[in-house]
């Protein structure tokens, strides 16, 4: 529901918790050839079980994997299965809310989001070859990504602009979110490095909310 520009979600989850772990372990030759797994905390309500299944798969086979936080009830009242899932993360995402809520959980109140963001980078991780990348969106704020070196007390944080919209422009929020992620994996996949991929979720979160529903233009233009 749109009211004013502002939404919320009204979601009727039907046959997403009827999910069998069954249909996974049957299906899961194609993620031996995955450049990435990607999946949610939303997942944590329809197969908590496939979730971790998934990502034990990512480590097991070295297959880089990203998950997001998803929403701020899912870290309020399911948040054992969430950190267990952070705990196999290479890629991170969070939007400002859910990285302040996270921060709740660690007794963090009122601790800025790049300082959380740096707990969550150094969270317990079980792949240990390669950084954990968290990524925190905040709008038309800058995107805060903080990086992580198994073995380093050190974390990289880095900014990113966000280029506002007017309000005129602004038509429908839903969607921006994974439009982001979308954005971001489609340039990682072809080679490209962190500040591309982060411009490339930037602006076509940016394009996703001038229109209604999650629909994207005809001609994409991000160079």
């Amino acid at each position: 529901m749109v009211v004013d520009k502002d939404r919320t979600l009204c979601a009727n989850l039907a046959a997403a918790c009827k999910y069998q772990t069954e249909h996974l372990t049957s299906n899961m030759d194609p993620l031996k050839n995955a450049s990435f797994i990607y999946t949610t905390s939303f997942f944590i309500t329809s197969n908590v079980e496939a979730l971790k299944k998934v990502a034990q798969f990512a480590t097991d086979n070295d297959v880089p994997f990203g998950y997001n936080l998803s929403a701020v009830f899912l870290l309020q009242f399911e948040l054992q299965n969430v950190l267990d899932a952070i705990e196999h993360a290479d890629y991170l995402f969070a939007n400002e809310d859910e990285c302040a809520e996270f921060g709740k959980t660690q007794k963090m109140e009122g601790a800025s989001l790049t300082d959380i963001a740096k707990t969550l980078a150094k969270w317990k991780k079980t792949k240990q070859n390669r950084p954990r990348m968290v990524i925190v969106t905040q709008g038309a704020k800058p995107v805060i990504v903080a990086t992580h070196t198994p073995g380093s007390e050190e974390v990289d944080i880095k900014e990113f602009e966000v280029h506002p919209l007017s309000k005129d422009q602004i038509v429908d929020t839903n969607g921006a979110g994974d439009a982001f992620v979308g954005g971001f994996f489609a340039q990682l996949y072809q080679g490209k490095d962190i500040e591309t991929a982060v411009k490339a979720g930037i602006w076509l979160s940016s394009q996703v909310v001038q229109r209604s529903g999650c629909t994207f233009p005809e001609k994409m233009e991000f160079a």
